[in-house]
């Protein structure tokens, strides 16, 4: 879990836990501001998100977001038990803090944890995701209505401001997020994604021509205007013999 970011939200978190966490190599943020944390996780200021418990309707959107970009991590209650006693309680499979938690010194395998984690386990879980949240996904996930699209990064073609949103431009249709062109681009891959312009952002792989006389980009059907500003970071990324 070197150098990343935990954010806990939650309340009545023990500091045993964070203690653990930080112990493991995490660095440990608290919120109990949903404002706040959506500034966090939006920023990127943030790898992972522990979720303690259940948290009021203000938090929902946040949630959304967060286990939109796969970083949440959720764990209904905790067991609280001795650390002096804890090695033994796991060893056997029957220890309980409260009379009807149940331990098996493994962590669950769901990202949404069963009620009454021992600590030791919440760490590892967490070790865990932040272990594997830094490799390469060719997905991402996009609010529609009451679900969560997966769309793959090879079919957007490019991004695109639409007022004070962003609308990506998914082969035949269109996906409106709300978050700003800068925002999404430290979300996807700086290899294959890069601003062109004020308004755009396009998929290098998606790429059909440059026109360095009229300073355009083909992508799909569409002629995008490449903005002097960005134009050495667009050739940056071009491979030209």
């Amino acid at each position: 879990m070197k150098n990343s970011t935990l954010l806990i939200v939650g309340v009545g978190v023990p500091s045993e836990l964070t203690e653990g966490l930080a112990k493991a190599g995490c660095e440990v943020q608290r919120s109990d501001s949903p404002l706040a944390a959506a500034i966090a996780l939006v920023r990127g200021d943030v790898d992972l998100v522990l979720m303690v418990g259940p948290q009021d309707e203000s938090w929902n959107d946040f949630t959304d977001a967060a286990f939109a970009t796969g970083k949440l991590v959720s764990v209904e209650s905790l067991i609280a038990i001795p650390a002096a006693l804890a090695s033994g309680v796991g060893s056997n499979g029957n220890g309980n803090g409260n009379g009807n938690g149940h331990a098996n010194g493994h962590a669950d395998s769901e990202d949404h944890a069963e009620a009454g984690m021992m600590i030791s386990e919440v760490v590892e879980l967490v070790q865990r995701r932040a272990s594997t949240q830094h490799d390469v996904q060719d997905y991402i996930y996009t609010k529609v209505g009451n679900k969560l699209r997966k769309v793959s990064l090879d079919d957007i073609l490019f991004i695109e401001v639409e007022g004070k949103y962003s609308a990506l431009q998914v082969r035949d249709r269109k996906y409106n997020v709300k978050a700003s062109l800068k925002d999404l681009l430290h979300k996807l891959p700086s290899d294959r994604f890069v601003r062109v312009s004020r308004n755009f952002v396009v998929n290098l792989n998606q790429i059909q021509h440059i026109d360095t006389f009229q300073y355009t980009v083909k992508v799909g059907d569409l002629e995008i205007p490449i903005s002097r500003t960005y134009k050495e970071e667009l050739m940056r990324h071009i491979n030209l013999i």
